[in-house]
């Protein structure tokens, strides 16, 4: 009786551990770190209030697009951007886009962006 019992728990304890392998990593647990928090350096993109951002480093500022328009946040509001100069000359494909011509009524976004905590 007592194998019996020894035995049965250790397969339990094996299959918690299989289980918790296969599984994989928890979401929460796949956020970043506060260490990591601080990608100001570098460009990269964040899923936040139900939206995906651009944080460009260049320009400090997040970017966004409804496949339509790109916006840009000026740390209070979305803000369609015109685009500049500079955009689409390191690491983008230029494409037939062109920003909507002044006077037409285009809804921005209400998201709102994410602030690490400091």
């Amino acid at each position: 009786m007592r194998s019996l019992k020894r035995w049965l728990l250790g397969v339990s304890l094996l299959a918690i551990l299989g289980g918790g392998i296969l599984l994989g990593t928890s979401p929460s647990l796949a956020q970043p770190t506060p260490g990591q928090e601080r990608r100001a350096e570098r460009n990269y993109w964040r899923h936040h209030d139900g939206r995906w951002n651009y944080w460009d480093a260049a320009d400090k500022r997040w970017y966004y697009t409804d496949g339509s328009h790109w916006y840009y946040n000026n740390g209070k509001a979305w803000n369609l951007y015109r685009f500049d100069k500079t955009f689409g000359r390191e690491g983008f494909e230029r494409g037939p886009y062109a920003p909507p011509a002044a006077g037409v009524n285009v809804v921005t976004p209400t998201h709102q962006i994410y602030v690490a905590p400091r």
